[in-house]
């Protein structure tokens, strides 16, 4: 599951640039009530970040993410294969999951600074974030729904379709087995 990791840790670690550098930017944050969620995230990732551990991360996730609206677009069509019983650890494993990885990469990304350029339909908040090392510019857009993000678009990936993608292949490794994908994500 490594390179599959490293994949979902490039979209994640954007996610959290984009959040901690949306802190730094009250005022721009202003211009929807999406962009408002995502400044209070990035105030929670921000704090995470600087703590160093997975379960600050956690927390964060399950504050201002909709982890199960996540969990359950990544399973895509094996909802079925997952047990009503068991979708409650299905979506713990995958907070857990996305905690670590956010910890375990944190200090790999930096960003300079973020700028809200504007709010689309469905609840999409669009931005550009600049990032040092001369990577230069590049559109990040969130997806958020109510009070929780749902969903975000780093170098033209949606992190929501790379779980999928992620949960789909250790699904076929391991004959549709949920136990295996419940193993592997806590791994």
């Amino acid at each position: 599951m490594g390179c599959a990791r490293f994949a979902v840790f490039q979209a994640l670690c954007a996610l959290v640039v984009v959040f901690s550098f949306a802190a730094n930017a009250p005022a721009r944050a202003a211009q929807c009530p999406e962009a408002a969620v995502a400044q209070r995230a990035a105030e929670a990732l921000m704090a995470a970040s600087r703590s160093g551990s997975p379960s600050a991360f956690a927390s964060a996730l399950r504050s201002y993410a909709d982890m199960n609206a996540i969990t359950t677009f990544a399973l895509g069509k094996n909802r079925s294969l997952v047990p009503a019983g068991k979708r409650g650890d299905l979506v713990a494993a995958t907070t857990s999951y996305i905690s670590r990885t956010f910890n375990d990469y944190r200090l790999k990304f930096r960003a300079e600074s973020i700028t809200i350029k504007g709010c689309g339909s469905g609840g999409l908040v669009q931005t550009n974030m600049y990032f040092l090392g001369g990577k230069g510019n590049q559109p990040v857009d969130w997806r958020v729904k109510g009070s929780k993000v749902v969903d975000v678009n780093v170098q033209n990936v949606w992190l929501g379709q790379l779980l999928r993608t992620n949960f789909q292949d250790i699904l076929d490794r391991n004959d549709g087995s949920a136990n295996a994908l419940l193993r592997e994500l806590k791994q």
